[in-house]
């Protein structure tokens, strides 16, 4: 039976990932920096075989105690989340004792950039600047009329704003800043349309072996932000539209020619608003549509399974807070 290394176990992503898995009857082990998230899944998720605490990524034990837990599980494949912790196990992948399930460290450094993947992909991304100074915002309100305000890196929509007027979306950026977030921002074509994440899996040889789609619905606490978007999905639906997906594989293919890992597109509309090196979109509501992806890498890794993959149409997920997410199949 398979050893998978699960990092980041408490967010949503992470016990997605371990539900997943633990369907396939893989061994799921994770780590968790966090002391109290660490105290709630070590004890209350009955996905993880064991939840280790470890240091947050960056730390300088934080290598030694990945490997620890590595070389004492007999783990055959590591999946990283979140976004820091990806990008840092990226840059240190030679000294990771297992594989790791990711793109080349220079895709993966591009693609936590939303700016700089905005840049490479062109006009498949709404029309982006660069947000230095009031008179950027200004200039591109001038040109947008109203534009999407958003951080250059970081997930769960946090900072995000609509704005049609540069002095209000200026304060909005100190405001944040004065709380000591330090990304840059960029400003972004205001864009209208479905809200869809098309993740796509990649072998070594770069073959597509996985291809799932949804559309997000809505979110949890969605009221306590200004856009409504909080990156915690709380309605999705499986669909599959094939104009968009054509769009989700040209943005990876321009990004990475020869791509390997994860390919986590997320889009409004036809526009691609970011792509992520992990799973972005909900594992769970594929795994429940008939797509157990994190199952199909540990396959595609250990037994050199490359069949392809995807997930049905006309399931829904059910979220709420405290409480097991249901999907149910729709007519």
């Amino acid at each position: 039976m398979a050893n998978v290394l699960v990092t980041g176990a408490a967010g949503a992503i992470g016990m997605d990932l371990a539900f997943s898995l633990a369907q396939a009857k893989i061994n799921v082990f994770a780590t968790e920096s966090d002391s109290d998230n660490f105290s709630l899944v070590s004890k209350n998720c009955k996905y993880y075989n064991k939840v280790f605490r470890a240091p947050r990524a960056g730390n300088d034990d934080y290598l030694d105690r990945l490997n620890e837990i590595i070389i004492k599980e007999k783990i055959d494949l590591v999946i990283p989340n979140p976004d820091f912790e990806v990008s840092f196990i990226s840059k240190i992948r030679n000294q990771i004792k297992s594989p790791l399930f990711l793109p080349s460290n220079e895709t993966v450094q591009v693609l936590l950039s939303k700016s700089l993947t905005a840049n490479r992909i062109g006009n498949l991304a709404p029309r982006t600047f660069d947000v230095e100074s009031e008179q950027d915002l200004f200039d591109a309100i001038s040109l947008e009329k109203v534009v999407w305000l958003r951080p250059k890196t970081g997930a769960g929509g946090k900072g995000s704003l609509v704005v049609s007027d540069s002095k209000f979306g200026w304060m909005w950026i100190k405001y944040w800043k004065d709380r000591g977030f330090s990304s840059s921002w960029i400003a972004q074509e205001y864009l209208e349309g479905g809200n869809y994440n098309v993740t796509l899996i990649y072998d070594r040889n770069s073959n597509l072996c996985g291809m799932g789609m949804l559309e997000r619905l809505s979110y949890i606490h969605e009221a306590i932000s200004p856009t409504g978007v909080t990156g915690d999905v709380r309605l999705a639906k499986t669909v599959k539209l094939n104009n968009i997906i054509d769009v989700a594989k040209q943005a990876v293919k321009i990004i990475d020619k020869n791509p390997v890992g994860i390919f986590s597109v997320d889009l409004m509309g036809e526009k691609v608003s970011e792509i992520n090196p992990r799973f972005a979109g909900r594992p769970r509501l594929y795994t429940l549509s008939g797509a157990n992806f994190p199952a199909h890498i540990v396959d595609i890794e250990l037994n050199n399974n490359s069949s392809f993959l995807e997930s049905k149409e006309g399931y829904r997920l059910i979220r709420q807070v405290d409480i097991e997410p249901v999907a149910i199949k729709t007519d």
